[in-house]
């Protein structure tokens, strides 16, 4: 009974595979960059990793010179965990981030989420290889 189903067809009545060639999309041909804009584009991504990396090692040192080993941190009598520190250093890292690319010639409105993920995986990163090798 299964077999005798009818596929579904469009509203002229036709399977999309036996739609004229002038009814389907064209499709979308990728533009080729030239070799200034993949030089560009390329010395943008290094200046990214650069300045998210120096920020993490940055931020490492601050953590551990203001808070040392983070297991007795306390705020106005309420003791801070160390999720409150990383959402903290995920906010902060990314203002910082946002205001300064400019000055480096980096358009931040170009930058997608896929974008600020990485920058903000680096940063995060680093920060917390760097408190944990000044820890040790």
């Amino acid at each position: 009974m299964a077999k005798n189903k009818k596929k579904d067809k469009g509203e002229a009545g036709q399977t999309p595979a036996s739609a004229s060639p002038a009814d389907r999309p064209a499709p979308k041909i990728p533009k080729r960059k030239t070799p200034a804009e993949r030089r560009r584009a390329q010395i943008e991504g290094i200046k990214k990793t650069l300045y998210a990396a120096l920020l993490g090692v940055a931020a490492g040192v601050i953590c551990f010179y203001f808070l040392g080993d983070g297991t007795n941190i306390v705020f106005r009598e309420a003791k801070l965990e160390w999720h409150f520190i990383l959402m903290n250093l995920l906010l902060i890292t990314y203002l910082v981030q946002k205001a300064v690319y400019p000055f480096l010639g980096i358009n931040v409105a170009e930058f997608k989420t896929k974008d600020w993920l990485y920058v903000e995986f680096i940063a995060v990163d680093l920060w917390a290889v760097t408190w944990t090798v000044l820890l040790n």
